[in-house]
């Protein structure tokens, strides 16, 4: 098992290396929508911000529209002057989505349309990174440009947790209040207006609601934010795994209010969590995820105070293999955590998702005042690796005392790419083998601001800092190539017949990739129309025509439990007519491709065309019924005989129509 896993992700990735080099979908971009998700506030402090880093690679025209919680719009309007970051910083009351802050308290903004969110367009391709921060909790993340989005998503965040106050008399615990609430939660944001969205919760109630599954419709720019429940009785509901799905492409952003990782007793730091989250359409199948560096003043409280690494399968029986241990199996919407003392090397059989969930930095009496604290990272699969990227380590403190005193970037590459990985232009320390691969992984100490790496090979990246009970953390860049995707062919057969003659027009599936891939997306109905020319062929079953264009197209839905080649998907019985045409074509579109519970599944589609062939229709080179040079007024007072032909001449004083001669 070990060595086919091994085996097809190096062809996969082999694969994919030309593409790199020829410009694909990345992380960089003109078109950008975040919102942002609530943070803890200390009870209210109004050092809350939000700061937008905008990198430019050189003069760049920028535009922000930040619209608030009371619907006004603050525009921003800028020209960069060259090669720099650019902060945008804002209050970030006005434009924060608000939930619950204590065990079943106020639930607020959740699970309601909300018209908050941030939309960044720009003259020239920018990589975006913005950063969440309070007292004490803070986070960046790495804002994915639109056209990098997707509609099918699964969430990946962290347990919550809750806060208990203990009354004590004489030394006897005589009550126990749960006073702060830290749930597990994330956003969506839509990019496009009527935008149908689904979400399957991987908890059976929210902070708002009991049961698993939400339906709601966003326009351009609303917001929608989930909480888990958080009480006494359930203190650490985790969204991890919840499954959202829509119509158009969205914006999934996970996060967490203020997480302690792990969870190991109530006396820890705690920090948010928040980072954009990749559509599952480009996820991986070979993830390597390197250990974070330390902080200088690490502290540890134990073998189980550990840096988390969260492995999320999309699909059922995904088989994973770590560092070349026997296989374990992952089903949907479920994960599996592993300490990250080590470098991970992560094989599996089905696209997995994997996140670096930083530790809490503070626990007992020899854990305080110590830098770091929980941060969220997606680490990018090899499948999406770049050999170039302009990164930032973010500081939003202009003057003062940073937030910040210590930035760290670290990189995955091939051992033999080492000699040429270059930051700003200088060669970087010597990489650390990962055994039993042929990557390794090095940590950059840097200062914050902005930083280029190159290399003759591809690489991963991560971005990360820590400061006094601080911390951010996330995606460096990567690809967004659409991986995975199953491809059919479907095929309208050619028909051919003299009119009158009864016939039936069919389509077939001409070819499929990958039936692997095809059947683990859980595609089991395919839906669309046949489309066909009026004039040529009528169907004697239910259509939608077009008078204007003489077009049909008759609706079909194909349900299956597999899909092989050769497979009829639609059939459409009806006569051969005269028509405008000896040939005509018959088509299929408004393709759909669907689970049993209705879900969209993205699968490539491609049509090839029918004929619809008349036989035995006259060619002499003279006026015919339908012959498209003449208008249809000189027509009307002719007789043609039943192949088309014209036999008699004007017909004045007669009824306007069409004449046959037998």
């Amino acid at each position: 098992m070990a060595t086919r896993l091994i085996f097809i992700v190096a062809l996969l990735c082999a694969s994919l290396v030309d593409a790199h080099s020829q410009g694909v979908r990345d992380s960089r971009g003109k078109d950008f929508w975040l919102a942002i998700p609530p943070n803890d506030h200390n009870g209210g402090s109004s050092a809350a911000i939000v700061s937008l880093m905008i990198n430019c690679d050189g003069v760049t025209d920028v535009r922000i529209d930040a619209r608030a919680r009371n619907g006004t719009l603050d525009s921003r309007s800028v020209r960069v002057p060259g090669a720099v970051v650019w902060e945008f910083r804002y209050n970030a009351t006005p434009y924060e989505l608000v939930g619950v802050t204590s065990p079943n308290g106020a639930t607020n903004d959740c699970e309601r349309v909300m018209p908050m969110s941030i939309h960044i367009t720009t003259s020239e391709d920018v990589s975006v990174y913005a950063v969440m921060r309070d007292v004490n909790t803070s986070d960046a993340w790495l804002v994915l440009p639109t056209d990098a989005l997707g509609t099918s998503y699964r969430v990946s965040t962290y347990a919550s947790t809750a806060v208990a106050d203990t009354t004590r008399l004489f030394g006897t615990v005589i009550r126990t209040s749960f006073s702060e609430a830290y749930p597990s939660q994330f956003v969506l944001v839509a990019t496009e207006d009527g935008t149908d969205i689904t979400i399957d919760l991987s908890e059976n109630l929210s902070a708002v609601a009991s049961g698993s599954r939400r339906t709601v419709t966003l326009n351009q720019g609303q917001s929608y934010l989930l909480q888990a429940r958080v009480t006494e009785t359930r203190q650490n509901d985790d969204l991890t795994g919840s499954r959202v799905v829509s119509t158009k492409p969205i914006c999934l952003i996970s996060s967490h209010l203020r997480a302690q990782v792990p969870i190991l007793s109530e006396i820890a730091s705690r920090d948010c969590l928040v980072e954009q989250i990749p559509s599952i359409d480009t996820w991986g199948k070979r993830i390597i995820v390197p250990p974070l560096r330390r902080s200088n003043d690490f502290f540890s409280a134990g073998t189980t105070d550990v840096t988390v690494c969260r492995i999320l399968a999309a699909e059922d029986s995904t088989l994973v293999q770590v560092n070349g241990q026997a296989p374990f199996r992952i089903d949907a919407g479920k994960f599996r955590d592993l300490a990250l003392g080590i470098a991970r090397d992560i094989v599996s059989s089905k696209p997995v998702l994997a996140t670096i969930i930083d530790r809490s930095a503070n626990r007992g009496s020899g854990g305080v005042n110590k830098s770091g604290d929980p941060s969220l990272i997606v680490m990018p699969p090899i499948e999406q690796f770049l050999s170039s990227y302009r990164v930032v380590n973010i500081e939003p403190i202009v003057t003062g005392t940073p937030f910040y005193t210590q930035h760290q970037i670290t990189c995955v590459l091939p051992l033999a790419g080492a000699s040429t990985l270059l930051i700003d232009g200088a060669p970087t320390p010597a990489l650390t083998a990962i055994a039993g691969t042929t990557h390794g992984y090095v940590h950059l100490d840097v200062s914050a601001g902005p930083h280029a790496l190159t290399c003759d090979s591809t690489f991963g990246i991560i971005i990360y800092g820590y400061g006094p009970a601080e911390s951010y953390g996330y995606t460096g860049g990567m690809a967004f190539e659409r991986l995975y995707i199953p491809s059919v062919t479907l095929k309208v057969l050619n028909v051919a017949g003299r009119a009158g003659d009864v016939d039936t027009i069919v389509a077939i599936v001409d070819s499929i990739n990958n039936v692997v891939d095809l059947r683990l997306s859980g595609a089991a109905v395919l839906s669309g129309t046949v489309n066909m020319d009026l004039t040529t062929y009528i169907p004697n079953v239910a259509l939608i025509a077009d008078p204007s264009t003489l077009q049909g197209a008759v609706p079909f839905t194909f349900a299956f439990d597999s899909l092989d080649v050769g497979d009829t998907v639609c059939v459409v019985p009806g006569r051969h007519a005269l028509g405008h045409d000896t040939v005509t074509t018959s088509t299929l579109s408004n393709i759909l491709w669907q689970t049993g519970a209705s879900d969209t599944v993205n699968i490539k589609t491609t049509i090839v065309q029918g004929k619809v062939i008349t036989l035995d229709v006259c060619l002499d080179p003279q006026l015919r019924l339908f012959d498209p040079s003449q208008s249809r007024t000189a027509r009307q007072r002719l007789y043609y005989d039943i192949l088309g032909k014209c036999v008699g001449t004007t017909l004045d004083g007669l009824p306007r129509g069409v004449y046959f001669h037998k």
